[in-house]
């Protein structure tokens, strides 16, 4: 959504128990605050035929003519209704997509719904049911009872509460940080389930299923994808009717039932625990069991361990089964190497249960591992294939050359055609011709396109394609058989208009992919060159404090040489030591807080043998810290800055205290000196100046530098380090 909402409006909630929320197209975001207020903020957009309904203007006034937009209350419910009017000419050039971010009491239930737009859930409490035709899903934070599905997209419940069920036709789900009850469903996508409390009922018509770190109840089935599950505690159940069963048990509960149609299964769980064991497959391999009684041959195992207890059945028509007990695994059971295509990060999943982030995490997936990636995405021009943009530029296309076809041929009236048998049909035959060929390149750029390498050829197949589609719709649902009529008029409707219908699309679809690759190659450009100013702004930083620095060692090595020769002997030792630390430093722009440290120490050790007993210092920081990575030279300058205008114009003894401390996303650095105040022109010093400056290119408003009085201070805050 834009920064700025394009209509904003706030309702008073005391009177209002449920939220109902109607839209067209456009994203739907629920957000809890402590308020009992209901703040609407609208943020619209349109997409023009004049620019092929590539770019998305947002706009700046909410236009009610063009769209209808109603706020209703019926007793204890509060409606919302958005929807486009399609008789206003404007919408039949223009696609306006609505979006809404509301935010809710805590206490509020709700029914939303929206064509083609994500829905977003966050930090709500109360009943919730949501659906969407083709977005995406996120409940993050929320405490209560979901009920929601989405036509194809992907589903991410993260650090919830309650009772959920959700689903969705083709999408990938991923569940982290969760204490609830959830239902998980997906008819061709994976599942990624992570760190949970509570119970899973999940199913997928052909996607993977991967758990780790499960205390309670899972249970789930795949038709005919891998199933891998670690560390899992309480009651198991996983089927699939063609894949291998990778599982990590820690404890069982009540039962645990493993079952492939032909795949291998290999577990590792407690042997030494009580159980009734029930295992059948091609060849089993099992260490020996603890006073097991029963029947145990290649192939069949039927008894109990320690008298009895949960029951333990594993099961495979044709594969082979291993079982070994726990401080015996197999190879780690980890995440697989393949996934979601959504990002292009490298998988970081960490199996230590670990809270979850507050940031909306994408993830994606191709066939074999789970990615998480929290970064933001880049910008970019994809080419939409979503379900209102592409009926709309099939129909448009579709009527556009059935009217010039028409009229043509009436005024010219070269060809003596007659149209009254079928022209009550005629919108029908192009709509369904424009449905077909929408089908038509959804089939094609999905599961075709890839496979081609030349463009060339690529309109031969779409065109089969189209055929097919339109033959498929117009003799399974209109019925109506053009060809008793009129053989031009047939093969117009069920040949040509659905090929050139399809081709103009891919045509435009060629295109918009050249300008997004375009796009895309000077956005990687110009990133590389902000990275490359940055570093050199950096180097030039470090290559300013150096020289500094060295200026005024050297100054204070001359004056000790005659009187105190000893002195200079050590101070320029450690000058070497120092330098010779820094001098062979990487080109990275960051270095851990330990090395850092040892700059300090080095100088402090230098100011030492300068000022004698008139400086002492001392550096509190835990040992859990010094791993933490922070800009090079940065603690440096401030040092220098407390010996410069604090301890050297003090006359009794001077000290110098820095305390790094951490609490939750921030590192405090402060450096304390017990020298005179600092004055309202000192923060235009080269030092300040420049750790300011290294603090704004490394982090932007992530960091900041303050000095403070009362006491003296000099404090360093970096966010989300």
């Amino acid at each position: 959504m834009n920064n700025k909402p394009t209509f904003e409006k706030t309702f008073e909630a005391e009177s209002i128990n449920t939220l109902d929320l109607q839209n067209f197209t456009g994203d739907l975001e629920l957000i809890a605050h402590d308020e009992n207020t209901i703040k609407v903020e609208i943020y619209a957009s349109v997409r023009s035929i004049f620019t092929f309904f590539i770019y998305s203007d947002p706009l700046l006034e909410f236009d009610h003519d063009t769209h209808d937009l109603r706020f209703e209350q019926s007793g204890d419910t509060f409606s919302i209704y958005a929807k486009p009017r399609y008789f206003n000419v404007f919408n039949w050039f223009n696609f306006q997509s609505t979006s809404f971010r509301i935010y809710i009491p805590h206490r509020l239930n709700s029914q939303t719904k929206t064509f083609g737009g994500d829905v977003s859930l966050k930090g709500i409490g109360g009943n919730h049911f949501f659906e969407t035709w083709g977005g995406k899903i996120l409940a993050q934070s929320t405490k209560g009872n979901l009920k929601g599905k989405t036509m194809g997209g992907k589903i991410e419940l993260i650090s919830c509460q309650g009772k959920i069920d959700v689903s969705t036709m083709g999408g990938n789900i991923y569940v982290a940080n969760n204490q609830a009850d959830i239902r998980l469903d997906t008819k061709g996508g994976n599942l990624l389930v992570q760190n949970h409390k509570g119970a899973i009922n999940g199913s997928s018509w052909g996607g993977k299923i991967e758990a780790f770190g499960v205390e309670g109840s899972f249970e789930c089935h795949t038709l005919g994808g891998n199933i891998r599950l670690n560390d899992i505690h309480g009651n198991i159940g996983v089927s699939t009717k063609g894949g291998n069963i990778f599982a990590d048990i820690q404890s069982l509960h009540q039962y645990a039932w493993f079952d492939t149609s032909g795949g291998n299964i290999k577990i590792t769980m407690p042997l030494n625990q009580p159980m009734n064991l029930d295992v059948s497959g091609s060849r089993i391999q099992v260490p020996p069991l603890a006073d097991f009684k029963g029947l145990m041959t290649n192939d069949t195992i039927h008894g109990t361990i320690l008298g009895g207890g949960p029951t333990v059945s594993v099961k495979t028509l044709g594969g082979k089964i291993k079982i070994r007990e726990n401080n015996q695994p197999f190879e780690p059971i980890r995440p697989t190497d393949s996934s979601f295509k959504d990002g292009s990060t490298k998988p970081n999943i960490n199996l230590e249960k670990k809270p979850v982030e507050n940031t909306l995490s994408t993830f994606s997936t191709s066939s074999n591992h789970f990615e998480m990636t929290d970064k933001p995405k880049p910008f970019s021009l994809k080419p939409p294939y979503d379900l209102g943009f592409s009926i709309i530029f099939c129909l448009l296309v579709g009527y556009g050359i059935t009217s010039i076809a028409y009229f043509t041929l009436e005024i010219l009236g070269k060809w003596q055609i007659d149209f009254s048998a079928i022209q009550p049909d005629m919108v029908l035959l192009t709509a369904a011709a424009g449905f077909s060929a929408t089908l038509a390149c959804y089939i094609f750029l999905t599961f075709i396109e890839p496979k081609i390498p030349l463009d060339e050829v690529k309109f031969l197949p779409l065109m089969g394609c189209a055929f097919a589609s339109s033959e498929i719709l117009q003799w399974s649902i209109l019925r109506t058989n053009v060809w008793a009529y009129s053989v031009p008029m047939a093969i117009y409707f069920y040949m040509a208009l659905p090929a050139f219908i399809s081709w103009t699309f891919l045509y435009y679809w060629f295109q918009h992919r050249n300008i997004n690759r375009k796009i895309s190659e000077k956005e990687y450009q110009l990133l590389n060159l902000e990275k490359l100013k940055s570093k050199a702004q950096l180097d030039a930083l470090e290559a300013k404090i150096n020289p500094h620095f060295l200026y005024n060692a050297l100054n204070s090595i001359a004056g000790l040489i005659h009187e105190q020769p000893n002195q200079a002997e050590e101070m320029t030792i450690q000058l070497s030591k120092l330098f010779r630390y820094t001098t062979g430093r990487t080109e990275e722009s960051f270095h851990s807080l330990f090395d850092e440290l040892e700059i300090i120490r080095a100088y402090l050790s230098i100011e030492e043998v300068r000022f004698g007993h008139r400086l002492s210092y001392a550096i509190n920081c835990d040992e859990s810290l010094f791993s933490q990575q922070i800009p090079r030279f940065l603690l440096q300058p401030l040092v220098e800055n407390a010996i410069k205008h604090g301890i050297s114009r003090v006359a009794e003894k001077g000290i110098i205290d820095i305390n790094i401390k951490q609490a939750n996303d921030l590192l405090t650095i402060q450096i304390h000196d017990n020298g005179p105040a600092f004055s309202e022109t000192l923060g235009g010093g080269f030092g300040l100046r420049s750790v300011k400056e290294k603090l704004k290119l490394l982090y932007g408003n992530k960091a900041s530098l303050e000095l403070k009085n009362n006491p003296k201070i000099i404090e360093i805050v970096i966010m989300n380090l």
